[in-house]
């Protein structure tokens, strides 16, 4: 059990490093696609950027040695977008195509490693909202935002409509410039409750985010435990393997040895 336990923080820190690689080059990625960045900052970022895909390749081959049937997992449409994350196109498509007309595609296929990057840290970002209720909670952010903008317009008469919109967004995402203040009892109650919601507000999409992370977290350990347990298991069952085989080659001689025993007893009986 402690061999285990060792064994499971172990991949433990490992996803976690590993998101945490992916997030730094999702970022790093797109900051190079729009702006320029200084020759040895933009060298680093590309030694990076190939090292963490190096691993991600290493990684997808291990899923791929690992998996069973083999078909089925490059059947997946996640492991085929794993597999788009983990190639290097900075690297490959100037050696394949040193023209100078075909790097303009290579900003397309940095994009896609970022769509394919995210859609990998989320494992699909349907799968995420569906997860997380983040379309509702989004919604009813919307909604409490409408609301109080109207609330702030019609009953504090103090700002026009956006600033109203602007003082309730502030609010409510309890940042809190300072720089448009309530000024009547009205708005000044209607802040109160603003502020209270927005407390529970962005409370619960943090809640939902972590709750999404453990339970990735959770099913991962719980693919580790298995394939854990089938990498102890597997020796054991190939010993017991070759154990059936001498068996039954030991029953087969046996039976031959039987078999002979017994001719050898006719023909001692024959010559009495």
């Amino acid at each position: 059990m402690n061999i285990f336990g060792r064994q499971i923080n172990k991949a433990r820190a490992r996803w976690m490093a590993l998101q945490i690689l992916i997030i730094i080059d999702v970022i790093l990625i797109v900051i190079s696609m729009f702006f320029a960045l200084p020759a040895d900052f933009d060298q680093y970022f590309h030694i990076f950027d190939f090292c963490l895909c190096i691993v991600l390749m290493f990684e997808w081959g291990y899923r791929f040695y690992i998996s069973k049937p083999k078909k089925i997992f490059l059947s997946q449409r996640s492991n085929i977008i794993d597999l788009i994350a983990s190639i290097p196109f900075d690297v490959i498509l100037p050696l394949l195509f040193p023209q100078a007309g075909l790097l303009k595609y290579l900003k397309i296929l940095r994009l896609l490693r970022v769509v394919a990057l995210i859609e990998r840290f989320f494992h699909g970002i349907h799968r995420f909202i569906d997860k997380t209720y983040l379309d509702k909670i989004i919604s009813g952010v919307l909604v409490i935002i409408v609301l109080f903008t109207l609330l702030m317009y019609f009953y504090g008469p103090s700002y026009g409509l956006f600033d109203d919109f602007y003082f309730v967004v502030v609010t409510l995402t309890t940042v809190g410039y300072g720089d448009v203040t309530p000024h009547t009892h009205n708005e000044k109650i209607i802040t109160m409750f603003l502020i209270i919601i927005g407390v529970f507000v962005f409370s619960t999409i943090t809640a939902a985010i972590s709750s999404y992370l453990t339970d990735r977290l959770l099913d991962d350990e719980q693919k580790d435990i298995t394939n854990i347990v089938e990498e102890n298991v597997r020796p054991i069952n190939d010993e017991l393997a070759e154990i059936k085989k001498e068996l039954e080659v030991t029953h087969k001689e046996n039976r031959e040895l039987k078999d002979e025993i017994r001719e050898l007893k006719d023909l001692i009986n024959k010559k009495e």
